[in-house]
């Protein structure tokens, strides 16, 4: 299921941390394709039905921030479409963000007391911008990846996080919001973060779709049974563990299609492995 169609070589603008990055477009499975009716005179193309799987297979591209031109090649639909498409959803998304976006942002709060940052990176502020208007006292850097946004930069999250390592910067707390997934935010995202570091696992969405694809290459997640929050947590720990970090998740939100995660950053110890042998 989800075999690739298209792989595309994207050249860093970092070229120190990242010389290049493969990226493999996926193709909409078979399962997902709708049923073709005539035309019934008013198009010169048999028109294909949308399925429930097709709009959310669209919407995890976007999500992971694939183009317009990529989705339309992984869908075999017209370019227009996908773009009528994404428009009519982005209406509706506020309506399905509103189901728990109070509860998110009563998360935010309460963790803000407990970290008690001084210095936050918001990579995907969308258009609320929660932490640049609720974070008082604090010095936000807030991006997005649509330009028509105002935020201090206007790039995708794995290039800003990319930009702001080669800087030597840090924050005592990132938050990593995407609609799809964060994933190549995180071993960056883990070097910045001082104190704590906050992750929307939109990653859960696909198990709705009984998709493997993308868990099974970046989590190592082969069954239905193995896909859990506590399994995309797991593998965060990991990372962190790589850089003597071990990030504890003291607030975890799970809402339908995606996860939430409150990770507190704290210091592994390192213990001495060998014991020194004194020469006879």
């Amino acid at each position: 299921m989800g075999c690739y169609s298209n792989q595309i070589i994207i050249m860093s603008d970092y070229p120190t941390l990242l010389s290049f990055d493969t990226r493999e477009v996926p193709s909409l499975p078979s399962e997902m394709v709708g049923d073709t009716h005539d035309g019934c005179g008013y198009t010169h193309s048999a028109p294909r039905e949308w399925t429930d799987g097709e709009v959310e297979f669209v919407r995890d591209l976007k999500g992971q921030g694939y183009s317009i031109t990529e989705i339309a090649a992984a869908t075999g639909r017209t370019e227009t479409s996908i773009s009528i498409k994404l428009k009519r959803l982005g209406k509706t998304n506020e309506k399905y963000n509103d189901s728990h976006r109070a509860e998110k942002y009563e998360a935010n709060a309460e963790f803000f007391n407990i970290v008690k940052p001084k210095t936050i990176l918001d990579a995907y502020c969308g258009t609320e911008r929660w932490w640049l208007n609720n974070a008082h006292g604090c010095a936000v850097v807030s991006n997005d990846n649509n330009n028509e946004l105002p935020a201090t930069y206007n790039l995708p999250a794995e290039k800003l996080v990319a930009k702001l390592y080669s800087e030597d910067l840090a924050f005592d707390l990132i938050d990593l919001d995407p609609f799809g997934s964060a994933y190549d935010c995180f071993d960056l995202s883990l070097r910045m973060a001082k104190k704590a570091i906050i992750v929307t696992f939109g990653e859960m969405g696909h198990k709705r779709w009984k998709r493997l694809d993308f868990v099974r290459s970046h989590y190592g997640i082969d069954t239905l049974s193995d896909f859990t929050t506590e399994r995309l947590i797991d593998e965060f720990r990991r990372i962190g563990h790589r850089h003597h970090k071990d990030p504890v998740p003291i607030i975890v939100k799970e809402w339908p299609r995606i996860s939430r995660v409150y990770f507190e950053l704290r210091p592994m110890k390192v213990t001495e492995q060998w014991k020194t042998i004194n020469n006879k």
